[in-house]
């Protein structure tokens, strides 16, 4: 089993095979177009060796303008193959396999009128070598490239070589000379197409690697905005707030000038007892959504959160522009949406309080009695009415 594994090409999908398939044909035009005109410099050294010989016709001289005229014809072909989009999805091509056939009968032919004279085999065994190691292909191709000139050769040599002593010579070479050019080419095809398994195998793994990246990311973002983002109004939560002033004072190692704002939907709780939880979500919603437009068009350096029931903060940093008149804005803007509030002692429509402050921060421990500020200056603002700001 250890013998013949070396041997057995790793079993590959039908789309890969197929992919394979394509891969080897266009490899095997490379190679054969290479060899081609590599044939066609030998052989024209050859014609001219012979010409400068013996000037006249003859059989070997025949043969080199044969196969001379053949390797051309390979060259246009392969040419013709390559200019063609369709051979980009070729598994294979009869001219060319009948053309590589060709190389090897001529070899065997040659080999045989060389029994005349010098009695040796070197035609028949370059040819049969160079097709071996060049020609990439599964074992019923390549058996089928063998069959024709093994046949031509193995028939023809009693014919040519009239000594015995040296047919069998021949025989005997000839049968490890094969053998060892058929395991040659098997070699060469299984570790091609080991490469190509381990690269499919690569790629496959390398995409599925990403497939899992991109879902962890996908994950890891929505757990981000489960864990940082108000699930009902689809603004930052109070979570997310904290993470906003921790950003921002890591940003710079100096004191920075913080404004908070502490937002409460008047008398809500009587907007829910009259017309109910469902009626009060939306108007949560609604209100959210303004704010975080307010904030997302006002400045970069600001963010809005919700910090539980009717109550948002709305956070600056290095606000530009009085406070008042920002938390004024932000007020007249819930105002402007006119929702309905039968139900309200303030305004027939939804309105706010605001309670304001602005600091120097320094460190995020200082924000909770910050926020406490903002807090009882939103419970003044409530007492003078509601619908109202109220800055410290």
């Amino acid at each position: 089993m250890k013998f013949i594994y070396p041997f057995v090409a790793p079993k590959l999908d039908k789309q890969d095979a197929i992919l394979l398939q394509q891969q080897l044909f266009q490899e095997n035009l490379k190679r054969c177009k290479l060899f081609a005109k590599v044939v066609i410099l030998f052989e024209i050294m050859l014609i001219l060796m012979n010409i400068s010989v013996e000037a006249t016709l003859n059989f070997y001289l025949i043969m080199y303008l044969l196969l001379t005229f053949m390797s051309i014809v390979m060259l246009l072909h392969i040419n013709r193959l390559e200019k063609n989009t369709a051979t980009k999805t070729a598994v294979n091509n009869p001219i060319l396999f009948s053309l590589v056939v060709f190389f090897l009968v001529w070899g065997a032919v040659i080999t045989l009128y060389d029994q005349f004279g010098y009695g040796h085999i070197m035609a028949f065994a370059v040819n049969f070598m160079c097709v071996s190691i060049l020609y990439h292909a599964d074992n019923k191709a390549i058996l089928g490239l063998y069959v024709l000139p093994i046949v031509v050769i193995l028939i023809g040599l009693p014919f040519f070589q009239a000594s015995k002593e040296v047919l069998m010579g021949h025989y005997i070479n000839l049968m490890v000379f094969l053998f060892f050019c058929w395991l040659a080419s098997r070699m060469l095809y299984t570790s091609y197409v080991s490469n190509f398994y381990h690269e499919r195998l690569l790629l496959k793994t390398n995409k599925e690697n990403e497939k899992i990246n991109q879902e962890l990311e996908d994950a890891n973002s929505l757990l981000f905005e489960l864990s940082n983002v108000d699930e009902l109004t689809k603004v930052p939560n109070r979570r997310a707030f904290w993470r906003f002033i921790e950003n921002g004072l890591s940003i710079r190692n100096i004191p920075r000038k913080l404004s908070l704002f502490v937002l409460d939907i008047d008398e809500f709780k009587q907007y829910n007892d009259t017309l109910g939880h469902l009626e009060g979500d939306r108007v949560l919603k609604e209100v959210a959504q303004e704010l975080h437009t307010f904030i997302k068009n006002d400045s970069p350096n600001g963010m809005i959160a919700r910090f539980g029931g009717e109550e948002f903060i709305l956070a600056y940093f290095d606000i530009q522009v009085d406070e008042i008149t920002t938390a004024e804005r932000i007020r007249k803007k819930i105002e402007d949406l006119a929702l309905p509030h039968p139900a309200s002692t303030v305004a027939s429509t939804v309105t706010v309080s605001i309670g304001g402050v602005t600091c120097s921060l320094e460190q995020i421990e200082e924000v909770n009695g910050y926020l406490t500020q903002a807090d009882e200056a939103l419970y003044q603002a409530k007492q003078k009415g509601r619908n109202c700001v109220e800055i410290f």
